[in-house]
């Protein structure tokens, strides 16, 4: 796939494009999904704020001439959920179709814009029900479009949070370990270090800020820290923002205040490798929290009967690959997350992603939670996988 803007493109892959994502948002309306168009200029904050470490540092940033920051809005769930808002509210399916925008390396054979295709299913009571209906949906839309051969990713945030909610950990940790869960690299290192038990060696001066600290609740700390750096004139090292050293020095001071048993941890640990075929992998999950005497049950039922929703309207499970430790890469998921992908397309593996995001609206300013759930197709990526199938 060029790098080159979408303006570069031949006319003959315009045309294809144009074509397909057509298609595809056709599908979604067939569906009972109503069209709608989000504005491609977005305030940054928001992205900032909500969207992956992946999509913030290639979001394309900028200062209108009032000082306002804006950015080319970097994917369409959030626009779509902004325009929610500012309708009746209730229940609402929602499809959109449009160019997003995120910055690439030079040299890089990915686009810089691209198209998307988009549901969202806003307000629906039965979220089981609404998580089959989406990802049968996006199944069908990749089918229409004559791809036969991928696989199927899924994880569940939700048998995460069940399962931190029902050990004995500090508080801090608890919604630290559920906050980071999507940053794997970083979760990693927050799940070593619980594991570990320990702070390593601090000089006198940190010592004294951590014991200072360690009272205080998460956000009163937070502000004292910042505090102190900023007055002291103390710049972020490797990379890390004054928010991140100050979020490091509450992780310490929790350690140091606090204990966590050892066999919560390898629990977590043990749940975090259980992978496989999705009946397998949960009949699993059950076992293991059964055998440490941890009760998960509700969050294990919720995921079978999606399961069995999804096998109803047709989807075929033995495509499909469950793993605890899969979150995708965007903040604002709680629950179960999905993505398509052909990996034979390298690094444009995955043609469509998607998943619950129940906190969402409330976080952009709804005045009552607002279940949600969504998908967006990569209609470029869609493409390729197409014509590379047919030997194009």
């Amino acid at each position: 796939m060029s790098s080159e803007p979408m303006a570069a493109l031949d006319g003959e892959s315009l045309r294809a494009r144009e074509a397909l994502g057509a298609s595809v948002r056709s599908g979604f309306e067939k569906a009972g999904y109503a069209p709608v168009s989000a504005p491609s200029l977005q305030p940054a904050d928001i992205f900032l704020d909500m969207s992956g470490e992946d999509i913030r540092r290639r979001m394309y940033v900028f200062a209108d001439p009032a000082g306002d920051e804006l950015c080319l809005r970097p994917e369409l769930t959030i626009p779509v959920c902004r325009l929610y808002l500012e309708s009746a509210g209730g229940a609402q399916k929602l499809c959109s179709l449009g160019p997003v925008y995120r910055y690439q390396q030079r040299g890089s054979a990915k686009l810089r814009e691209f198209t998307q295709a988009g549901l969202e299913c806003l307000g629906a009571d039965d979220a089981e029900a609404a998580d089959a209906e989406v990802i049968s949906l996006a199944a069908r839309a990749l089918a229409d479009a004559g791809l036969e051969s991928y696989g199927i990713e899924m994880g569940d945030l939700a048998l995460f949070d069940a399962l931190i909610d029902a050990l004995d950990l500090p508080s801090g940790w608890r919604s630290r370990l559920k906050r980071h869960f999507w940053r794997p690299d970083y979760f990693r290192e927050l799940l070593d270090r619980l594991e570990a038990g320990e702070t390593g060696e601090e000089t006198s001066d940190r010592q004294a800020l951590i014991s200072a600290i360690a009272g205080l609740d998460e956000a009163q700390a937070k502000d004292v820290i910042e505090d102190v750096l900023k007055l002291a004139g103390i710049a972020p090292v490797g990379g890390r923002t004054v928010e991140e050293v100050a979020e490091r020095l509450i992780e310490q001071a929790e350690l140091a205040s606090s204990s966590v048993p050892k066999a919560a941890t390898k629990l977590i640990s043990d749940f975090l490798a259980v992978s496989g075929a999705p009946q397998d992998a949960i009949a699993r999950v059950r076992a293991l929290a059964k055998s440490a005497g941890v009760s998960i049950e509700p969050a294990i039922a919720r995921f079978e009967r999606r399961m069995e929703l999804v096998a109803k309207r047709g989807l075929d499970l033995s495509r499909a690959h469950f793993a605890t430790g899969f979150g995708r890469n965007m903040a604002y998921y709680t629950g179960f997350v999905f993505e398509f992908r052909v990996d034979a397309l390298g690094a444009d593996a995955m043609i469509c992603g998607g998943g619950r995001y129940d906190d969402l609206l409330s976080a952009l300013g709804a005045g009552k939670p607002v279940p949600a759930v969504g998908c967006a197709v990569g209609i470029e990526r869609l493409l390729a996988a197409v014509a590379r199938e047919k030997g194009q």
